[in-house]
């Protein structure tokens, strides 16, 4: 898949170059002052992105590149549009965010060229003498620019990785593309802006810009806060009890490994992974003596333990980011039969990213020193893990738990390491 991308990127720079002459062969282009304010503004624009999703990769950078674009396309209307998104992308990855991958900085350039000229082209061709009319224009251009970025960059991590067509839809789109839709009525007031008092009005587009960007990124650290809070609960949780120190970090690499034993998308394993080092935060709210109590629970202690999950994921929920993953961890003591718990599900009724918690969970559980019992051996952990299989446990899971293990199934229901 690499040398696809490889491929993938070098037509789009072929078609980014013909697209630049094309522009510079209809329309005589000029490197004046207006394309350098356009320029000096484009890469401020870059400059004041910031990461989203910091706890997970691969990561989306959200900068403000696409109003900065969309307005050079329409002003401009030449090829030094196509310049002022691709030189500021080169500047940023040399100097913020510093890549050192070629092919990757052709990629980016040839997208967001491709995706002004498409603007470009789009306004230029329907364009008319009525301002009204104009600004709705203006709206339909920053979509084209919008969604073509976002079909680009989906076929881009289609071609570069183990991730399926529709993964890669939802990759390119969820972040970038709402950010970008919140864009879109700023592009048509900026495009007022410009038509009442001409070029004067792109520093103040850049300042509106700017308290937007900043506001985002202040609620993005917000965010991350919180996450960081939880990841601290569950250190201080693991603190508490010897016996399942760094549990949670184990279980959170097994869980991974499983995921991409499964085929998994790289960014959907890395939810798994995160979801499973959180998935036992909501134990928090446990007393002490019921987590360290060296003997069998009772029934009411029992239905107290129970309760984690709905904790876990209540906690996770209260951020943003991790709405799914508060679902997946909800459910990670449903068992395949539907005796687990809190609700019962069952088969594939239970989510795919907890039964590979599950899997892990179990496994690491069985193979630390608690309370009640010494650790089992990994090939005891693997034989239990294995009885299971159909009835706790997700067969396929289970397969792909043996397969990273590197253990054989045999049809006799006895573990064979693999040479």
């Amino acid at each position: 898949m690499r040398k696809a991308f490889l491929y993938y990127s070098l037509l789009l720079f072929v078609l980014y170059v013909f697209a630049f002459i094309s522009l510079l062969e209809n329309r005589p282009t000029q490197l004046n002052w207006t394309f350098l304010l356009f320029l000096a503004f484009g890469i401020a624009s870059e400059a004041i992105g910031f990461w989203v999703n910091n706890a997970v990769k691969p990561q989306v950078r959200i900068t403000g590149g696409m109003l900065i674009n969309v307005l050079a396309s329409i002003v401009l209307q030449n090829a030094a549009a196509i310049l002022v998104g691709s030189l500021s992308l080169i500047f940023t990855g040399l100097f913020l965010v510093k890549s050192k991958r070629p092919t990757s900085y052709v990629f980016n350039v040839s997208q967001i060229g491709l995706s002004t000229f498409l603007a470009l082209i789009t306004y230029r061709t329907l364009r008319t003498e009525n301002l009204v009319t104009n600004m709705w224009l203006v709206l339909l251009v920053g979509i084209v620019y919008m969604f073509s970025n976002a079909m680009l960059s989906a076929f881009a991590i289609y071609f570069g990785g183990n991730v399926g067509m529709l993964a890669s839809l939802k990759l390119a789109t969820r972040s970038p593309l709402v950010s970008a839709s919140f864009m879109l009525p700023l592009v048509s007031v900026s495009y007022l802006l410009y038509e009442l008092v001409g070029i004067s009005a792109v520093p103040l587009v850049f300042a509106i810009l700017t308290a937007i960007q900043v506001g985002n990124m202040f609620r993005n650290e917000y965010e991350q806060s919180k996450l960081d809070k939880l990841k601290l609960m569950v250190k201080s949780l693991e603190l508490r009890d010897f016996y399942t120190h760094g549990h949670s970090e184990r279980a959170a690499e097994l869980a991974y490994s499983v995921a991409k034993a499964l085929g998994l998308s790289e960014r959907l394993c890395e939810r798994i992974k995160m979801a499973c080092m959180l998935h036992d935060v909501g134990k928090i709210g446990i007393p002490d003596y019921i987590l360290g109590k060296p003997e069998k629970l009772s029934d009411a202690e029992f239905e107290i333990i129970k309760t984690h999950p709905v904790k876990s994921e209540e906690l996770l929920k209260s951020v943003k980011g991790l709405r799914e993953e508060a679902r997946w961890v909800r459910h990670h003591h449903e068992h395949w039969n539907g005796l687990g718990y809190p609700d019962g599900l069952s088969g594939e009724q239970i989510p795919l990213p907890s039964r590979i918690i599950a899997v892990a969970d179990i496994y690491e559980a069985l193979t630390s020193d608690r309370p009640y019992r010494k650790a089992y051996t990994k090939e005891q952990a693997i034989e239990m893990i294995k009885q299971m299989s159909g009835n706790v446990l997700d067969p396929k899971v289970v397969e792909a738990f043996l397969k990273v293990m590197g253990v054989n199934h045999s049809g006799n229901g006895t573990a064979r390491e693999q040479g």
